[in-house]
């Protein structure tokens, strides 16, 4: 798989071991990328890293907790060590909870999403950047949501407000270290069929019901978000930067 769209790019994903992790990182990797997989899911993440390998690319699993700081900064330097750079980031591990409205919240439910959600992108962004720049920029990829910019009456206020923020960092983050070569962009997924979101699209009656809300008139697939991952990890995008690409079927203009 040395030839492809990130031939020659070492890209870490993190939230790799399922759904749209795992699928950005099969693509990435089919279009020649090295991979590093970052999880807590390790036995579905060796999996992952076993099937890339078998099927000709290259890629290695870390277990690593993105909402924790010194897990995330020792997981970076060993991804380095291994591949000796870092030209991708992308930013996907999240956790969402349905039907828990603002007052009814705890405080550690509050925590915690905020931890993985917009902490984790912190964190994995600070470590990753003198790799990022060491090699002349790059690529960080920060995976918001349609929630960010629509209040759905479905008790993720958490959610929203976790994915919110990471588009506000991403303007920073696009701002402070456009000249220096570092690129930063969102992809803001409208509905996607994944364990995430099982409680309502997991049956075919829940994806109809969506599909209704959606002006192209179907929920999204895995392979319209890796499709949007590869373009913004290319040098594709080179001009790109501080901009959220929603890959929603145009539900956030409904």
């Amino acid at each position: 798989m040395a030839e492809g769209r990130l031939a020659g790019k070492i890209a870490l994903v993190t939230g790799a071991a399922k759904g749209q992790g795992a699928a950005v990182s099969r693509r990435f990797a089919a279009e020649g990328a090295r991979l590093a997989l970052l999880d807590v899911l390790d036995d579905t993440g060796r999996e992952l890293a076993s099937a890339i390998e078998e099927d000709g690319g290259t890629a290695r699993y870390w277990h690593c907790d993105v909402g924790r700081a010194g897990d995330v900064e020792a997981t970076i330097g060993e991804v380095v060590a291994c591949f000796g750079g870092l030209d991708v980031l992308y930013n996907n591990a999240a956790v969402i909870a349905y039907g828990r409205r603002i007052g009814e919240l705890s405080t550690e439910d509050w925590e915690r999403t905020l931890a993985i959600n917009l902490n984790g992108p912190f964190f994995c962004t600070k470590f990753a950047l003198p790799h990022l720049l060491a090699r002349g920029g790059g690529s960080v990829i920060n995976v918001s949501s349609h929630g960010a910019f629509q209040a759905a009456p479905v008790g993720i206020a958490d959610y929203g407000t976790s994915k919110g923020g990471l588009v506000t960092f991403t303007h920073y983050l696009a701002s402070e270290y456009g000249r220096e070569g570092v690129r930063a962009n969102c992809i803001a997924p409208g509905p996607i069929p994944t364990d995430l979101n099982a409680l309502f699209l997991g049956t075919s009656e829940g994806r109809k019901a969506a599909a209704t809300m959606i002006p192209l008139g179907r929920v999204g697939d895995l392979e319209d978000i890796a499709n949007a991952a590869v373009f913004l990890a290319s040098d594709e995008s080179r001009w790109i930067t501080g901009t959220v690409l929603h890959v929603d079927g145009g539900i956030v203009i409904q």
